[in-house]
């Protein structure tokens, strides 16, 4: 009996719910040019924040591979040891 009543409970809880949303007017639904305007500044937003990562990301490698040149000295040993240089 308790299940049979909960079930009849929803199902009718369910049906005056739709009813209710069945009166209601519908949402006007967007205009096309404006959800395409909407989309292609979204689009293009999400590029320019991968263009300034990517340029961050570059930009930190180069600084990074300046000073580990820096660092290490040059050979010169090569050219004492009698090996020709091109």
């Amino acid at each position: 009996m308790l299940t049979k009543r909960t079930f009849f409970l929803t199902g009718l809880g369910l049906l005056m719910g739709y009813l209710a949303a069945a009166q209601t007017p519908a949402a006007p639904a967007p205009d096309g040019p404006d959800f395409l305007f909407g989309f292609v500044v979204g689009l293009l937003g999400l590029v320019a924040v991968a263009v300034v990562l990517t340029g961050a990301m570059v930009s930190s490698q180069l600084k990074h591979r300046r000073q580990y040149s820096a660092e290490t000295p040059t050979d010169t040993a090569a050219s004492e040891r009698g090996v020709p240089t091109c």
